[in-house]
């Protein structure tokens, strides 16, 4: 499903966190628009900032494909699918109301 949000990342202990935009989302993964391209396999943390009603989801996975982006946007040099390996119930619980929103759920 679409949906245009912000997120923080974290791709290892090592570095900073650093600022980015989910363009589409479901329960077993994301697309993130990246400031920089990493290689897949990359394990990455996400952290995504809802503000209807304000409060924070976490999400674990891996780099499963990424795409370099050429535009006049210097915070996107890549698109990266994101493959879920640890999200909890809040993120389920988005997604699928997310899902109801768009019309993509028989509930």
């Amino acid at each position: 499903m679409e949906i245009k949000a912000n997120a923080i990342i974290r791709v290892d202990a090592l570095t900073s966190e650093i600022g980015s935009h989910i363009l589409n989302a479901s329960e077993r993964g994301l697309l993130l628009a990246m400031p920089e391209s990493r290689p897949v396999g990359t394990k990455i943390s996400v952290t995504l900032h809802i503000e209807d009603p304000i409060y924070e989801i976490s999400v674990s996975g891996i780099i499963v494909h990424i795409r370099p982006v050429e535009g006049a946007d210097p915070r996107v040099a890549a698109r990266a699918g994101i493959l879920l390996t640890d999200a909890g119930p809040d993120w389920l619980a988005l997604c699928r109301r997310l899902a109801r929103m768009a019309g993509l759920s028989g509930r």
